[in-house]
């Protein structure tokens, strides 16, 4: 054992590993977990994993039991119903609410209970929609019932207020309620007699635990609330009626489910893969009788009627609350699998898996606020309530932001990106809980908007806009997290993000030493063309440059999906093994996978080959482009066994624009012609720079940290110019060059992704972490890896259109010597 684990134990060791439990953490992990060799996988909040135990029973339950549908009378039918009634009642005992005071109603996820409590809630317009700032998306989308109907919506922030007094204090006088502006769509009116207020039904929802922060709820709010929300909210006139309180506990019930006996909410909903991993889609609303009795539901279906007669008007609901809001089938065979995974949380016991998760996520926060730059500047921002992150009533999730030793922001992706090369599975972003994001990351209305304007949606990949983060990392543990997967993961962030004095050690990118250059011996090595995007490319001798101041038909051709998505290997690594050839005097492009036996030929000139002429945009550039028939289409869709579709850049005056919002996008080069490239005209690699990696590469495995030895060429990096006699990293310097009689501009390194990772040369694309994440080790600036640098060719007006003698076209020609000027700024 490890002094760092001593040290944890001699802290938090009375929590942590399920001391009392019959198996301890590491019994679990190596007989129930194995498939977590190697990896950390630190997502809890958003899908905990499901134990092979688990899995085991419930292909014993299903492959030894027959169940049938519940809708019959069936001995099968029957034994189903049994195990439902069973499975409600299981549900029922984890929030300790007695059957007798609520009901279970499964539902296709925690998302279909919170609808529907929305669509079915007895909405009218005096009605109050009250939340906190702090809810889900899912729990938001009920505002729209409220709205809809005339009520008013209204968000509100809970504070808990400190006591320094030893009097005893109420639930009340310990939670302050903080109301934000009033929404209201069909001018609800405020009513004013009190006699009025008994029949107006209001609706107060918030998470038990928020999912971006992993701060927890008091549960007194629901007695606060029901009991005297007049004086909670100060006496506002939204606040009469009859309170119902709604608790979001999708992420809670993982680890402390709501005890309804002690804090009697209306509905709590749950999510099922939140709790124990398996059956994804399958959620429950435990709903209080009474409640239940007060929803309208318009909706009938199979199930969830007594009688119908089809050509009249009528109906008769069934009088049961689970089968009247259940419609359809139930997913019964999800409903069964839901034992097993209570038995493997019950051995436990909830308590123990609290305790145990509450260790990990105070012992990272712990070290996390303790990181410090080598000049003595913080590290990391952890968000959630100042006062409680140090302490365990934060929970199992942490949410943060890194910063450089300068103050600046590292951004999200650049965090989530080299976490995974790492092996450590992360969430980066807002986790669908728009108000803790903009709450905890300080967004004003002004930002949120201004950052919409700029393009920024949900999933996208700005992770920073006018210098502030607009989204978190966040990292969750789950029952079966260990020691060693949080030690990893803070050993991955002090290697990767803080800085020590000695500059070598920071990761960053290596630049050489001032020095005069020498280009003796510095020649073009390969000439490489890749006309169809992300396919494979040809080695050619001698090229001609085209219109588009490139390769002549240097990425000409791209494959795009069905719904409009352009594929790249990285959506279709199937692409690398597709090989092109162009035979420039029989004007045919040469097209064979190992997947088609027909050798696919397409002729270069646009009248024998071009079918529909339509218009596109990609990378912030505009395009006209020609389709091909459906014989073609049908040979690629073979190809990369996906529906696809072949276009190509049709020859015109296609050029970058610039978007609403100003930005030209990925696009580097803003001043040329392009045909489909994401930043430039040219990529060049220096053979020598690819040697030293490889150096790097063999060191790795000789120290341990690489288990298979791995040796890159130069195609993997896809460059159109490999050169050969520079010094590693030279090119990293260079402004521009002479290749031969022709100047180029250097616009700078190359960012890399997870595409130089798929080796399509040992058969099967082999997808690994290599060698980007050894890059990552040393060519990192601001969140990119550089690897390589863009070219744009300056002699454009030299350049002969498609139509005029291709002997007459400037051509590059491998051997030619390479005059780079140094000094890049």
């Amino acid at each position: 054992m490890g002094e760092e684990k001593e040290k944890f134990l001699k802290e938090f060791g009375d929590d942590y590993g399920y001391p009392n439990s019959p198996k301890n953490i590491d019994e679990i992990r190596a007989s129930e977990f194995k498939r977590l060799d190697q990896l950390v996988y630190l997502d809890h909040a958003g899908a905990t994993l499901y134990s092979e135990l688990q899995m085991e029973m419930i292909f014993k339950d299903l492959t030894s039991n027959v169940y049938g549908n519940p809708h019959s009378q069936s001995d099968t039918s029957s034994s189903t119903s049994d195990l439902v009634r069973a499975a409600r009642q299981q549900v029922l005992d984890y929030c300790n609410a007695s059957p007798k005071d609520y009901k279970c109603i499964f539902t296709s996820g925690a998302t279909a209970a919170l609808k529907l409590v929305g669509e079915a809630f007895p909405w009218s317009t005096e009605s109050s929609f009250m939340y906190t700032m702090e809810n889900h998306n899912s729990v938001l989308g009920i505002r729209e019932y409220a709205l809809s109907q005339g009520a008013v919506a209204f968000a509100v922030d809970i504070e808990e207020v400190e006591h320094h007094n030893v009097q005893p204090r109420s639930a009340l006088s310990s939670i302050k309620l903080s109301q934000h502006p009033p929404q209201r769509r069909s001018g609800a009116r405020i009513f004013e007699e009190a006699s009025k207020a008994s029949s107006v039904y209001n609706l107060f929802a918030f998470p038990s635990e928020c999912n971006f922060s992993g701060v927890k709820f008091s549960l007194d709010l629901v007695k606060i609330i029901k009991e005297d929300s007049e004086r909670a909210l100060g006496g506002s006139s939204y606040c009469r009626g009859r309170w119902m309180v709604l608790i979001d506990a999708a992420k809670g019930c993982a680890t402390q489910p709501p005890d309804l006996a002690r804090f009697p909410a209306d509905f709590v909903v749950i999510s099922f893969y939140k709790i124990f991993g398996y059956p994804t889609g399958l959620g429950a609303l435990i709903v209080r009788t009474e409640a239940a009795e007060l929803l309208k539901k318009t909706y009938f279906s199979g199930g969830t009627v007594a009688a119908t007669i089809a050509d009249v008007d009528f109906v008769r609901r069934r009088e049961g609350i689970e089968e009247s809001f259940e419609d359809g089938t139930l997913s019964f065979l999800s409903v069964a699998s839901i034992h097993h995974g209570f038995r493997i949380i019950n051995n436990l016991t909830i308590t123990a898996i609290d305790r145990h998760t509450s260790s990990l996520g105070t012992y990272v926060r712990k070290m996390l606020l303790a990181l410090r730059h080598g000049n003595g500047a913080v590290v990391c921002r952890i968000y959630g309530d100042s006062a409680k992150i140090s302490s365990r009533e934060c929970g199992p999730t942490v949410a943060f932001n890194l910063k450089r030793p300068d103050g600046s922001w590292f951004g999200y992706r650049e965090v989530e990106k080299l976490a995974s090369l790492s092996g450590i599975q992360l969430r980066t972003g807002c986790f669908c809980n728009p108000g803790a994001c903009a709450k905890y990351l300080g967004l004003s209305h002004m930002d949120l908007r201004s950052n919409i304007e700029a393009g920024h949606v949900c999933w996208d990949d700005y992770d920073i806009l006018n210098g502030k983060p607009i989204g978190a990392v966040r990292i969750s543990f789950g029952y079966m997290s260990t020691f060693e997967d949080a030690k990893k993961f803070i050993s991955f962030l002090v290697n990767t993000f803080v800085s020590i004095p000695s500059p070598a050690g920071n990761g960053y990118l290596t630049r050489r030493e001032s020095m005069p250059f020498s280009s003796k011996g510095i020649h073009l090595k390969s000439i490489t063309v890749y006309p169809i995007k992300s396919c494979a490319g040809f080695n050619v001798d001698s090229w001609p440059l085209s219109t588009t101041a490139g390769l002549q038909h240097d990425r000409e051709w791209i494959l795009r999906s069905p719904s409009g998505e352009i594929l790249t290997q990285k959506k279709a690594p199937e692409m690398c093994l597709i090989s092109t050839s162009i035979d420039l005097g029989r004007g045919i492009l040469y097209v064979q996978s190992p997947r088609c036996k027909m050798k696919l030929q397409i002729n270069l000139e646009p009248a024998l080959s071009f079918g529909v002429k339509e218009e596109m945009e990609l990378q912030s550039q505009r395009y006209e482009v020609q389709c091909y028939d459906n014989e073609i289409n049908l040979w690629f869709t073979n190809a990369i066994a996906r529906p696809c579709t072949l276009l190509r850049c049709f020859p015109s005056d296609h050029r970058c624009f610039v978007n609403e919002s100003g930005s030209v996008g990925m696009c580097r080069d803003i001043e040329s012609k392009l045909n489909f490239v994401n930043e430039a005209q040219f990529l060049l690699v220096s053979e020598e720079s690819v040697s030293e990696l490889n150096s790097r590469l063999i060191s790795n495995v000789q120290k341990g940290s690489l288990a298979q030895p791995i040796h890159v060429e130069p195609m993997r990096f896809r460059p159109n110019l490999v050169i050969s006699g520079a010094e590693p990293y030279a090119e990293d310097d260079w402004r521009s060059l002479m290749i031969g009689k022709d100047r180029f501009t250097s616009l700078g390194g190359c960012n890399r992704c997870k595409m130089i990772n798929l080796d399509p040369q040992t058969g099967p694309v082999q997808k690994s972490t290599e060698p980007l994440a050894t890059l990552a080790s040393f060519r990192r600036v601001k969140g990119k890896i550089f690897f390589g640098i863009l070219l744009r060719y300056d002699n454009v007006d030299t350049v002969v259109g498609p139509k005029d003698n291709d002997a007459e076209a400037p051509q590059l020609q491998v051997g030619q010597r390479v005059y780079p000027d140094s000094s890049f700024e």
